[in-house]
């Protein structure tokens, strides 16, 4: 049974637990009758088919005889015998030979329908060893009404048993819930409907320790924790308003139509009145005199449809007294039942004096900017001066390198030719000077100070331009390391790992003068014992590196002391774009390693 929803609301507690009581039990009764009703059926049907199999089996062996005799009267007195039992519907001997022998009907019809039918076969069983012979059968039909009509009383009697049972039980259970149930329930709706009145103090009595008692506690303690809560709100209220009435910001409540609802004292002080009151009555009656103008005021509103807030917003309004100032807004909306905002709570900071000093910074920044443009303007001529004298440095170096190479060669092939040809010239005259032995001496001497010459050439001419740089930079590095151990009896290796670099000469050269400059100052300050020059091929290029023993050195304090040599050394690198690293420590030596890439091995400076 399902109950309408406003049935369902105007119907009490009591009323709905008896209901479901009422359906409860009368399922539960239902159910059980039925059952016992069934079970009873059945027991009864089965009973009635185990009497007729017993009468067919009994009718089988008793009407042998008879049957085998045709003794008409004998069967029929058997039949008979059983035929007043009222459930008997039918008894039929039939013989094999002759058809039906004897027919009794019992005093209730038989309807196939309703009826248990049994048919067992008579057999003769004659004296000695002869088989047994089928002579006939019997029929027995025994009608199902007497038992329906047993089983109809009982069903009556159980269903009256349980709707007494059921009425006295509802009856008792309605007695008990209007006891324990709706008495207790009433109780504690008064005592709700006065908390819900105002009457915190009101308190309900816990009766039972069973549901109702304690629904009677948690209303009680409801009740403590509404007080404390009340109590928190209005301490809240008291705060709320105190921050308000001091706050040293304007806070007000505008609604759309541009009616001012609530202010503060330093909103009426930022606008120019005494009090409050003074600023709200005037915006009410004088719309004329309201700092927020329909147009601004319409504005605010959309500006808080779109964004559902505004941050930051800084306006120019105008005091009683009609000076201008300026603000900086923020407020949220008041959402009306339709969720649209409906009021505006703002907050209101007067910056008039922040604007005036934004102004101030503003021409200050301007003036800035343009001392800065120009200070830029000029730090880009300053680069662009840096850039040209480096490139001018690049270029004096390439003429410088080139200088060296032409006087190199003009002193080795020009000046070289005419002392080779002086000392052959020597030779001769040595020759025929045989028999003058001071002239002879002075010839040797002659020719001594010629080759000596010669090697001084040589040697000048090397050191402008080696003549092994003519056969790559690994050539010109090993001859380097041979003539520094040559000059400074400090042994100088020069190691290659990979395939040799090609590089064009004036990136050649570079490099060359970087590893003489280095070699240079070992010499000069290191004290070493040993020197490494290094050359590997890498995946992204090329890593030459120089190596020494010696005492070591301050690199920060060395560039600060203005280094012309380890200048040079990184201004020529960065000339042929590699990368110039310089590690060292005092008495741990010092590594001068030298990076180029691959993309600027043929690249030119």
């Amino acid at each position: 049974m399902r109950l309408s929803p406003r049935l369902a609301r105007s119907l009490s507690l009591h009323t709905k637990l008896m209901l479901a009581l009422v359906v409860l039990v009368a399922l539960v009764a239902g159910t059980s009758a039925y059952s016992l009703v069934e079970h009873e059926r059945g027991r009864r049907l089965v009973e009635l088919e185990e009497r007729a199999t017993r009468i067919a089996d009994l009718f089988s062996h008793s009407l042998a005889q008879p049957l085998w005799n045709v003794d008409r009267d004998a069967i029929d007195s058997q039949l008979a015998a059983l035929a007043p039992n009222p459930e008997v519907a039918e008894f039929t001997v039939t013989a094999a030979n002759y058809g039906t022998v004897s027919t009794v009907k019992g005093a209730r019809d038989a309807d196939p329908a309703d009826s248990v039918v049994r048919v067992r076969a008579i057999e003769y069983d004659p004296p000695g060893a002869a088989p047994r012979e089928k002579i006939g059968e019997v029929r027995v039909v025994l009608t199902k009404s007497v038992a329906e009509q047993a089983i109809s009383s009982a069903r009556r009697a159980i269903f009256a048993t349980m709707a007494m049972v059921v009425a006295a039980l509802y009856a008792a259970t309605f007695i008990l819930l209007k006891r324990m149930v709706r008495s207790p329930i009433n109780r504690l709706e008064e005592m709700v409907d006065r908390i819900a009145g105002g009457d915190l103090d009101a308190r309900c009595a816990a009766e039972s320790g069973d549901e109702l008692g304690r629904l009677a506690t948690r209303v009680n303690v409801m009740a403590d924790r509404l007080r404390e809560s009340t109590a928190c709100l209005r301490e809240s209220e008291r705060k709320y308003r105190s921050i308000v009435e001091n706050s040293l910001e304007g806070i007000f409540l505008l609604d759309r139509r541009g009616r001012l609802n609530e202010a503060n004292a330093a909103m009426a002080h930022l606008l120019g009145y005494g009090t409050a009151a003074d600023l709200i009555e005037a915006w009410t009656n004088d719309p004329g005199r309201r700092p927020f103008s329909p147009a601004q005021t319409e504005r605010l509103f959309d500006i808080l449809s779109t964004r559902g807030e505004i941050a930051g917003l800084e306006l120019q309004l105008h005091r009683l007294d009609g000076k201008p100032i300026w603000a900086q807004l923020n407020a949220r909306g008041v959402a009306g039942d339709d969720g649209a905002p409906h009021c505006l709570e703002g907050l209101l900071t007067d910056m008039t004096v922040r604007k005036h000093a934004e102004e101030d910074l503003r021409r200050h920044r301007d003036q800035l900017e343009l001392e800065v443009g120009e200070r830029k303007r000029t730090e880009l001529e300053l680069l662009a001066s840096r850039e040209q004298l480096r490139q001018l440095s690049a270029h004096l170096e390439a003429v410088r390198e080139e200088e060296r190479k032409r006087i190199a060669m003009e002193i080795h092939d020009e000046l070289g030719q005419l002392l080779t040809a002086l000392k052959m010239d020597v030779s001769l005259l040595k020759m025929h000077l045989a028999g003058n032995s001071i002239a002879i001496r002075k010839a040797d001497e002659m020719r001594e100070l010629v080759e000596k010459t010669i090697r001084i050439v040589r040697h000048v001419a090397s050191h402008l331009r080696p003549a092994a740089l003519n056969f790559g930079l690994a050539s010109a590095l090993e001859w380097l390391a041979e003539d520094f151990s040559r000059h400074t009896q400090i042994p100088c290796h020069f190691h290659m790992k990979g395939a040799e670099p090609s590089f064009t000469d004036p990136r050649a050269t570079a490099i060359f003068r970087i590893v003489q400059e280095s070699l240079t100052n070992v010499a000069r300050h290191a004290g070493a014992s040993r020197v490494d020059v290094m050359l590997v091929s890498t995946e992204a290029g090329f890593e030459l590196s120089i190596c020494d023993d010696g005492r070591g050195f301050d690199i920060v304090a060395a560039r600060a002391g203005y280094s012309y040599g380890l200048q040079g050394m990184a201004e020529r690198a960065r000339l042929i774009d590699a990368r110039l690293h310089i590690q060292s420590e005092r008495g741990a030596g010092s590594v001068v390693r030298l990076c180029v890439q691959d993309d600027s091995v043929t690249s030119e400076f």
